[in-house]
């Protein structure tokens, strides 16, 4: 009676299971409390056997050893987590824009504290769902499950090299934070800062007009005004992020393998 699953495929299941588990822990919209853990885990155990299935993954057991397997798992954890992270620097690039045209709208003042992302504006909530909601009618996430898929092909499970440019790549990468969350929130914050020095010019002229009573509610008017009127500015841009993100996971993926 053959077994249902062999000691090979046992071995390369818990590889694959490091690769995927160490990918969702990273990667956002999955490591969040909006997902529950019950289908987290089933995700990652269908997508594994999915994986197993269509990728035909082997594992030559003849060079096998447990210090060899340690060191498979750390390289598919690191692997996994480097994906994953890849993800998380476009979307920190949305929620640094919302920080920006919040402190200008004046919104920085009520920031709540929400369990699934700790102390967080309300506007970067906001930016945060509109770049999950992006992520699902772009296909982008049918995209990313691809090239999980092709990671196995280009990243074999037993392949002994890791390129350790690959942090290096990932830390400069980081620095698209800021760079791509200002070109985001600049229009934005153009016109909230004509608005504050027209309010700083009247407080001058008109010393008995009380700026600060007059201006808070202004702010917050033209910043949602051109938050209405720019949203396809907003979008447009997401869309641009989730099309650099391809390119870096493909990037990431050849130069990993």
């Amino acid at each position: 009676m053959n077994p249902i699953i062999t000691v090979a495929d046992a071995v390369a299941l818990s590889l694959v299971f490091s690769r995927l588990i160490a990918l969702f822990m990273a990667f956002p919209v999955f490591n969040s409390a909006l997902v529950p853990g019950n289908v987290k885990v089933l995700l990652v155990i269908s997508l594994a056997f999915f994986i197993m299935g269509l990728g035909g993954i082997e594992v030559d057991l003849s060079r096998f050893s447990w210090r060899l397997y340690l060191f498979l798992i750390l390289k598919e954890a690191l692997i996994g987590f480097s994906l994953g992270l890849l993800a998380k620097i476009f979307l920190a690039a949305f929620s640094y824009a919302a920080e920006i045209i919040s402190y200008f709208m004046g919104l920085t003042i009520v920031n709540i504290f929400d369990p699934t992302y700790g102390q967080i504006s309300i506007l970067s909530k906001l930016f945060i769902f509109l770049f999950y909601l992006l992520f699902f009618i772009s296909d982008a996430y049918a995209y990313m499950f691809s090239s999980i898929l092709v990671s196995f092909k280009q990243i074999p499970l037993f392949s002994l090299t890791f390129d350790n440019g690959v942090f290096r790549y990932i830390i400069e990468l980081s620095s698209q934070i800021f760079v791509l969350g200002f070109k985001l929130a600049f229009p934005f914050a153009l016109i909230l800062f004509i608005i504050n020095v027209a309010l700083a010019l009247v407080n001058r002229l008109i010393p008995q007009i009380n700026v600060f009573i007059v201006g808070l509610p202004l702010q917050i008017f033209v910043g949602l005004a051109a938050l209405a009127f720019g949203a396809s500015v907003i979008v447009y841009s997401g869309l641009s992020f989730l099309q650099l993100l391809g390119e870096d996971y493909i990037y990431l993926i050849k130069n990993i393998g």
